[in-house]
């Protein structure tokens, strides 16, 4: 039988079908000098995003460890290199979360476009008809939006643009991202700060992309234009973002990630009205667990494969 690390729980049903089928260690103190220990005695390990797998552990590993299965939509925790180096394959769910990843940004995007958070605080004072006196706000529709990366999940976030609100959609991808089924423009990255009332991020972290949106491409934008990442932290300068929010260089943005994570309760982002913040909680639907979750699956299939090749 495999024998499985566990370094973080997953749900019920996921464990159940992972201990039928392996020898599962849970790991309850996640310290490099544990985790280290731990892996030399397994066949494969399973993490969430927050647990770490550095060049140092995964050679410290030891020659059994064979899988990598990683309960999210990103692998920056695991150094695919030294991985690659040692045999070790990665295994994720980049398509787990797509859906539950685009409706949030979607929901950020109206959020900033519609002040929901103070209109209901004002309703909740008694300021019924003072909420109502001014116009507030505008719609998603006669919004241009600019696509950072349109993979996965930059293709949904698009065709619910295009296709639910009739927003003109603009992105930029490093490849070709072949046809799509929806309306959407090409552009350079300079082109989609200059012409976008909204950029979403949907890019990986990696060392291209981190800090991509610097000083320099804030004060590229729109005055008037919004930031939305759902993405990774690290991809935008979080104090470049405070500076170009004070001062009113940049309209709002929507944050389901952060860099640092988490902010500390004190951060100036906290106490800005055009920002809107969620916990990073952007896949974490239920449905959404259960897709990330569903490594376990991968990962027993790739070790009952490497056991019987034929």
């Amino acid at each position: 039988m495999h024998r499985i690390l566990l370094t973080d729980r997953l749900d019920e049903a996921s464990e159940a079908r992972l201990g039928a089928r392996a020898d599962v260690a849970l790991l309850a103190d996640c310290a490099p000098e544990s985790l280290t220990e731990a892996l030399r005695d397994c066949d494969g390990v399973i993490v969430r995003t927050a647990t770490r797998l550095p060049r140092s552990l995964l050679e410290a590993a030891g020659n059994r460890l064979r899988v990598v299965g990683v309960a999210g939509v990103g692998t920056e925790n695991v150094d695919l290199e030294a991985a690659a180096e040692r045999g070790i394959a990665v295994l994720n769910v980049p398509e787990a979360a797509s859906d539950a990843v685009a409706e949030l940004t979607v929901a950020l995007m109206l959020n900033l476009l519609r002040p929901i958070r103070r209109l209901s605080s004002d309703y909740s004072r008694g300021e019924f008809a003072t909420a109502r006196k001014q116009p507030h706000g505008d719609e998603l529709r006669r919004q241009t939006v600019g696509i950072v990366g349109l993979g996965r999940i930059g293709r949904r976030v698009a065709r619910i643009c295009t296709a639910g609100f009739g927003c003109h959609v603009r992105y930029n991808d490093i490849v070709d991202v072949g046809p799509l089924d929806f309306p959407a423009e090409s552009v350079t990255k300079e082109e989609l700060w200059a012409a976008s009332d909204i950029i979403t991020v949907h890019t990986p972290l990696t060392p291209q992309t981190r800090g991509l949106i610097d000083t320099s491409v804030l004060a590229a934008l729109r005055p008037d234009a919004r930031l939305i990442n759902t993405a990774r932290g690290a991809i935008v300068d979080t104090a470049a973002l405070v500076a170009a929010l004070q001062s009113g260089r940049l309209a709002g943005a929507g944050l389901d990630v952060t860099d640092p994570e988490p902010l500390p309760t004190n951060h100036p982002l906290f106490a800005m009205e055009q920002c809107v913040l969620t916990p990073h909680v952007a896949s974490r639907t239920h449905a959404g667990l259960r897709n990330m979750f569903a490594v376990v699956d991968r990962v027993l299939e790739y070790l009952d494969r490497a056991a019987d090749p034929g």
